[in-house]
């Protein structure tokens, strides 16, 4: 983990993969999406993605925004399908919760 501040709320996917990624980030919905989307790219399975409220600074967890995925190992063909069923639940949720905490492991 590289310099993530837990009180910042990132913009930007390439955060993510730049500073090792971690639930102590809180993600905009877009970069959400966009991790979600190239994820597998970084053979990375998204296992878990949780909404909330973003009130600067912090993050304030919805217990009925929460995604579960598929558990590691997974073949590519799962874990492209685990990534876009991810992306569409964040999707489907950004009109009701604006940051998202993301739980990525090697696939």
């Amino acid at each position: 983990m590289k310099n993530i501040d837990p009180l910042q709320r990132y913009d930007s996917a390439d955060a993510f993969f730049m500073l090792g990624g971690s639930v102590l980030m809180k993600l905009s919905a877009d970069a959400a999406i966009t991790v979600c989307t190239t994820a597998a790219d970084y053979g990375l399975v998204v296992t878990r993605a949780e909404g909330g409220a973003w009130h600067h600074p912090g993050f304030e967890a919805r217990v009925d925004c929460i995604w579960d995925g598929v558990d590691p190992p997974v073949t590519l063909e799962a874990l492209e399908q685990n990534n876009r069923e991810a992306s569409a639940f964040i999707s489907k949720e950004r009109s009701e919760h604006d940051v998202f905490v993301l739980t990525t492991q090697p696939a």
